[in-house]
């Protein structure tokens, strides 16, 4: 019987959609290539989520690549954070499956900066009873190294626990160490199936 259940933040609990990003912030559709090739889509954005590089080191970085003046990339940054909002049905799963004595993680793929500053602006962080996010682990999803630290440092076994994630192979990895796993989509029917398994009321 599943009594644990992992989320996922991006794309799971908060939207993270990378193409809304870049046209939310430039019209400019050169410059929004440049931001998704050069900055989100590039192996430094992967260095941030695996806590090998700090958002300090990045930016000039990021600032050089694209010709975009570095304050202008910090604004970029702010607004990527900015566009983290919470995806409200989520947030509603999130609170049945307390309501029902679920005991709740995450396991994120996530800069430092990026988790401390969601932490600090969203309360209901605080009802998790524990998680890992990746650049403090300095490993990643789907690496299987990081579920089994989540499920080692919180005493869960696999078969009690149900994974909610936006990407595959994370799903797969999940589904390799015998947790019991969904690929995410904010759809109803994706809500419903989740529901299902978790013996919740449908809505």
């Amino acid at each position: 019987m599943i009594h644990n259940v992992v989320f996922d933040f991006g794309a799971v609990l908060f939207d993270w959609n990378p193409h809304k990003i870049v046209s939310t912030f430039t019209q400019s559709t050169y410059e929004q290539d440049m931001l998704l090739t050069h900055v989100l889509q590039h192996s430094d954005w992967l260095a941030l989520d695996r806590g090998t590089m700090l958002m300090a080191e990045v930016i000039p970085k990021f600032a050089a690549r694209t010709g975009f003046p570095e304050a202008r990339m910090e604004d970029f940054i702010d607004h990527i954070q900015n566009s983290l909002t919470v995806i409200e049905a989520s947030k509603n799963l999130l609170e049945d499956l307390l309501e029902q004595d679920f005991k709740l993680y995450y396991l994120t793929n996530m800069s430092s900066a990026f988790f401390d500053t969601l932490h600090d602006k969203h309360d209901f962080i605080s009802l998790f009873h524990g998680g890992l996010v990746s650049a403090k682990e300095l490993l990643m999803k789907p690496e299987p190294e990081i579920f089994q630290s989540l499920m080692i440092k919180y005493g869960l076994s696999p078969e009690d626990t149900y994974f909610i994630d936006d990407n595959e192979d994370n799903v797969l990895t999940a589904r390799k160490l015998g947790i019991t796993a969904i690929r995410f989509s904010s759809t109803p029917a994706c809500y419903q199936q989740i529901r299902s398994a978790l013996r919740l009321k449908v809505d």
